[in-house]
């Protein structure tokens, strides 16, 4: 039996110009997660990782703080299939369009109290992702639902192909397609999929066995290496 370690991202920068960069905390959470791998002992033969910064970033730090701990890790392999959605994309597009269906939307997107605003935001989100899963947006270019679970379960499949029997690979990924991956084990269907993808912690373990072509989950959203005050969504 064979073991895929999913860790989501560390935190990124919700709100800013470029979300694609991991917050202080982001990197704390990262080189954490680094140092409690190594203290555990356990055997790691392959890291993979998304291609966005924020994925590619948190294996580093994962690496670095690993390292520091006297545990040297493989180097990072780059799958584009385990790329997150185009969920900023998404959201520039159709948030606006939402907010001018919306009034009471609309006066929390454009509040003066950061905690308002941040609530509008995130209801705004989960209604974007919402209407995108169930194929009632115009995503125009843009990946589309059923593309992207396609892709998910391609880029788990060659990572499976790629590790065989016996092996314990490391994939730093997001939190859509770590949901994806626990409905291709569990049979889940698409709206329980998506709430869990809202609920993954950053820096969060979700761990797959697979023999053959059987994946059985057997750890979800795991984050016992964390200080409380240290856990995150956004």
């Amino acid at each position: 039996m064979s073991t895929l370690v999913l860790i989501r991202h560390g935190q990124a920068s919700f709100g800013a110009a470029d979300y694609d960069v991991l917050s202080a905390r982001g990197v704390e959470q990262s080189r954490t997660l680094g140092a409690w791998l190594a203290a555990r002992g356990e055997r790691i033969d392959a890291v993979y990782a998304g291609p966005r910064k924020r994925q590619i970033d948190t294996a580093r730090h994962i690496a670095s703080a690993a390292a520091d701990a006297g545990a040297a890790l493989p180097a990072i392999t780059t799958i584009d299939e385990l790329d997150e959605f185009p969920a900023i994309e998404l959201g520039r597009m159709w948030m606006p369009r939402l907010a001018a269906e919306d009034p009471g939307l609309a006066a929390g997107l454009a509040s003066s109290d950061a905690g308002e605003q941040g609530r509008a935001i995130m209801r705004a989100f989960d209604l974007v992702a919402q209407r995108w899963w169930r194929g009632e947006l115009d995503t125009g270019d843009l990946e589309t639902f059923a593309a992207f679970r396609q892709r998910v379960a391609r880029g788990l499949a060659r990572v499976m192909e790629a590790e065989g029997r016996g092996r314990r690979a490391l994939c730093v990924t997001s939190g859509g397609p770590i949901s994806m991956a626990v409905q291709q084990c569990l049979g889940l269907g698409d709206d329980v999929s998506l709430r869990l993808a809202m609920v993954l912690a950053n820096a969060s373990i979700t761990e797959l066995r697979w023999r053959g072509s059987e994946v059985t989950l057997f750890g979800f959203n795991q984050t016992a290496h964390l200080r409380p005050a240290d856990i995150t969504l956004r």
